[in-house]
């Protein structure tokens, strides 16, 4: 769809150099978990609270839409990455293409919403595992947090290994746990429609959603193979959509408005063992996944894009959100909306101008010609404009 190369002998693509260590190429199965991993987190625990107050069948066409949205700005986002070659993350390329103004700004969004990332996965765990099996919420976000640091300590090969051998197995509970209710859903649930608080939902979906910084690490093991880079960006985008309807149709259409704001904390109370189990275990594979993901991006841009040791990108990651959940900043839902609808707002507005930049830089440069359509780059462009005029409205008001 988007670029075409000559192809490579196999040996050629077996090792790869990426920031500063070879590494072996990914396959498919692979880049696949890897976008998938470092998307479905606790964003998927926030958002049937929300829908329930939009109603089902206004949230689960929202989750569609805007699902549509980030499958094309991911594309955008491979696109760029393929052309530029630089072993760049997205604040590197930010700067690349729109100079320094773009990237002080995309840094400081990229930051607050890095933390604001990584906070709600702590927040999601605590209240999660205390759930599970008792004791105090913090304790276990403060034992999370160590592990969850190591792992991001060990770098990308660590990640990239328990980004592939769980993130099947989050689809799977997920799955599971969707089937498990279904035959609960009330007719009531689904009638029920409130278009006056249509916008509410948006920050916490553009949360769920959010897997930009995933292209960026795929494509630095796939840098070879644009055929299957662009089938992992599209695969790995659209699941969590697909993952995301299906656990929102289940978890709203049996509990309705008295959804928990986290999903499966609720579930665990009212209908206890299997479905206690299950969801607590999802809950954790996915936060686990994510946070580990996005701690290692955020990591790598710091040491890559801004040359600041290993050990001082490491405590920066590691601290601040630790800092901010003991400071008391715990509310999950609106972590979530703030985060999604703000930060990786402005984030998503910024890699449309720079994939608009790059599109007109490279096109006498080289063969390849990016494919999407101007109006496609508008539109894209518009949604997450209104949602970050939108989301920071509310918050000022």
């Amino acid at each position: 769809m988007f670029f075409c190369s000559a192809p490579k002998p196999q040996d050629e693509c077996q090792v790869v150099l990426h920031q500063g260590k070879y590494k072996k190429t990914a396959t498919l199965t692979e880049a696949v978990f890897m976008i998938t991993g470092m998307t479905i987190g606790a964003g998927v625990l926030g958002i049937p609270f929300v829908v329930a107050r939009v109603g089902l069948a206004i949230g689960l066409m929202e989750i569609l839409f805007l699902g549509a949205v980030m499958l094309f700005l991911n594309l955008m986002i491979g696109e760029v990455a393929s052309l530029t070659g630089d072993s760049l993350q997205l604040t590197g390329l930010a700067g690349k293409y729109l100079g320094p103004w773009a990237k002080l700004i995309f840094s400081i969004t990229f930051m607050l919403g890095s933390y604001g990332v990584l906070l709600a996965y702590l927040v999601g765990m605590g209240a999660t595992v205390a759930a599970l099996i008792g004791g105090s919420s913090t304790v276990w976000s403060i034992i999370f947090w160590s592990i969850g640091s190591l792992v991001v300590w060990r770098g990308l090969s660590a990640v990239t290994i328990f980004e592939t051998t769980f993130g099947f197995f989050v689809i799977a509970f997920i799955v599971g746990l969707s089937f498990y209710l279904l035959p609960h859903i009330s007719f009531i649930n689904l009638g029920y429609a409130n278009p006056a608080s249509f916008f509410l939902p948006l920050g916490v979906i553009l949360f769920a959603l959010d897997g930009a910084p995933a292209v960026a690490e795929a494509h630095a093991l796939l840098p070879r193979d644009p055929r299957t880079f662009r089938r992992a960006v599209i695969i790995g985008t659209m699941i969590p959509v697909a993952v995301y309807f299906l656990f929102t149709l289940a978890v709203v259409g049996s509990q309705g408005f008295g959804v928990d704001p986290i999903a499966t904390v609720g579930l665990g109370a009212e209908y206890g063992g299997l479905i206690k189990l299950l969801g607590s275990l999802f809950a954790i594979v996915a936060m686990g996944t994510a946070f580990v993901g996005r701690g290692t991006a955020f990591k790598d841009t710091l040491h890559w894009d801004y040359k600041i040791p290993p050990w001082a990108a490491e405590l920066l990651v590691f601290i601040i959100p630790l800092a901010l959940f003991l400071g008391g900043v715990t509310n999950f839902v609106q972590i979530l909306s703030i985060v999604g609808g703000v930060f990786l707002a402005l984030e998503a507005i910024i890699m449309v101008l720079v994939y608009v930049r790059a599109r007109h830089h490279h096109v006498a440069a080289n063969s390849f010609r990016l494919a999407h359509p101007v109006w496609l780059e508008f539109c894209v462009l518009l949604v997450f404009t209104s949602a970050a005029v939108l989301s920071i409205l509310k918050f000022v008001t």
